[in-house]
């Protein structure tokens, strides 16, 4: 299950706009008209949500506060909002890769093609503040001695360009990097080489910090590309802190972003004694096994969901975890001490440590007409022999609890069957331990092949008629399946016929 699921950098936010004098929102149906909507705006915040949302609703008043301050402003700012669960919406959800909601989305200059992320604050005001600082010049310039040191006080990383003039080809280039960059951090420069004592003289571009190495210099070429890599690169830290500073948010982007290599998280509180060792010890890791983890540190009393997700109690810590996100395989060192932190990860590498499961208690009754799957239950009810089709769901999520009772009817439909179970897991509180199923979004509904345990993803609409209907064809397509095992033909054959 991608870390997604967990929402750990999740903007949770609603929107408004103006179209027109009597309109706040601009609500935008369709592909043409979003498109005619960015194209004829210099500056265009979209927001994709979903109307059963919590916080989309929750927050919609502070939108419309917002939008009116802008529109009262005379602003050329354009707040919009897309109903993500309508069919017509679906090709600009997928297209823009959003995966939950609200996602909210900036573009530039009728921009269609490299929408920023919106990295703001929730408040009337917090918006109004942040949209008018990202749709204003990239880069602030700076004049004075005194403007430099504020600059560099008031930002952690500070990022300081030195060109020789507005004309210079370096300039502009920093620019580009900056305005494709300018929701993750705060571009400055000067014409002035004297006025930042970290250089010599133009053209030059350094990081100033307060972490790792204090200050960065770019040595590369003065390119978009290369400038936007450097900055990437010199404020990362080099052990990212899951919370929402801007030294790590670009880094966790990344590092959520990849699916390869392991995540290993130090979950230590900052009372917690030797924290400073456990820093130094996961700072160590970090360098020197960068190429097998992605290292992270977490501290459960301010992000109390890491710990969640991984099944932990305040009991087992500290801890150090590893996540995999290619089998969704979770592994601890509960009760850490310092000292032992590069042994256990030397066991894991070597395959010595068990891969923990996370699951709820089996119900003592579970003869409904729905059976209730545990991670502990998993095998023995979805790869018992009979035909299953299984929903992977979660407490929270509105389609789910849409689709509730027209899955208690399915069960009920099929509860005479002995061939095949209807069966539901709540996979905020399981994890799945089978690689077959990926669940990457709720709910994820999947028909599992009797006769060859083979894995089919339901795709088609939620109804209990579509239900049924998709139930009863996968049933006979067992029926033959087991006929031809029967007749000696072979399971990977069968399996081919199924398909």
């Amino acid at each position: 299950m991608k870390w997604a699921v967990l929402g750990l950098l999740c903007l949770s936010l609603a929107i408004a706009g103006t179209r027109a004098d009597e309109e706040i929102v601009i609500a935008l149906n369709g592909e043409d008209e979003f498109n005619k909507a960015v194209k004829d705006s210099e500056f265009l915040l979209a927001e994709f949500y979903a109307p059963w949302c919590g916080h989309c609703k929750s927050l919609a008043p502070e939108y419309e506060k917002a939008a009116k301050t802008l529109k009262e402003n005379g602003s050329k700012i354009v707040l919009a909002k897309i109903d993500a669960t309508l069919d017509d919406n679906k090709v600009l959800s997928t297209k823009y890769g959003v995966q939950g909601f609200p996602t909210l989305k900036i573009f530039r200059n009728g921009n269609l093609d490299k929408p920023g992320d919106y990295g703001g604050p929730r408040d009337a005001s917090g918006i109004v503040s942040y949209l008018e600082k990202v749709s204003g010049p990239p880069s602030k310039e700076l004049k004075t001695k005194e403007e430099v040191a504020e600059f560099k006080a008031a930002n952690d990383p500070a990022v300081i360009g030195v060109f020789s003039g507005a004309d210079a080809k370096e300039f502009k280039a920093f620019e580009s990097a900056a305005d494709g960059m300018r929701s993750d951090f705060d571009f400055a420069h000067t014409f002035d080489a004297s006025l930042v004592d970290e250089v010599k003289a133009a053209p030059a571009v350094v990081v100033v910090k307060s972490y790792d190495e204090p200050v960065v210099a770019f040595e590369g070429k003065f390119e978009d590309p290369e400038i936007t890599t450097f900055v990437e690169l010199s404020t990362s830290p080099k052990l990212v802190e899951m919370d929402q500073s801007p030294k790590n948010k670009k880094a966790l982007n990344r590092i959520f972003a990849d699916q390869v290599l392991p995540k290993l998280l130090a979950l230590v509180s900052k009372d917690t004694k030797n924290e400073k060792k456990f820093r130094d010890i996961m700072t160590h890791v970090s360098e020197k096994r960068a190429d097998r983890y992605n290292t992270l540190w977490a501290d459960p009393t301010a992000n109390p969901q890491v710990a969640k997700y991984f099944g932990l109690e305040d009991s087992d810590l500290p801890a150090i975890a590893i996540h995999d996100a290619k089998n969704d395989g979770k592994y601890f060192l509960r009760n850490a001490k310092p000292g032992a932190i590069n042994k256990w990860l030397d066991d894991y590498e070597a395959g010595k440590v068990e891969r923990f499961i996370k699951s709820e208690e089996a119900p003592a009754d579970n003869d409904g007409p729905v059976k209730i799957v545990t991670a502990n239950t998993f095998d023995e009810i979805v790869f018992g022999g009979k035909d299953v089709l299984i929903e992977f769901y979660a407490p929270w999520c509105g389609h789910c609890k849409s689709l509730a009772p027209v899955y208690e009817e399915l069960g009920t439909k099929f509860e005479d069957k002995d061939d095949v179970i209807i069966a539901k897991m709540d996979a905020t509180a399981n994890d799945v331990p089978s690689t077959k199923f990926e669940v990457k979004g709720f709910p994820t509904i999947a028909w599992v092949s009797g006769p060859t345990g083979d894995v089919t993803v339901y795709e088609g609409d939620r109804s209990l008629p579509d239900l049924t209907t998709f139930v009863t064809l996968k049933m006979k397509d067992s029926v033959a399946a087991k006929e031809k095992l029967q007749k000696g033909e072979g399971a990977e054959e069968v399996a081919k016929d199924e398909l």
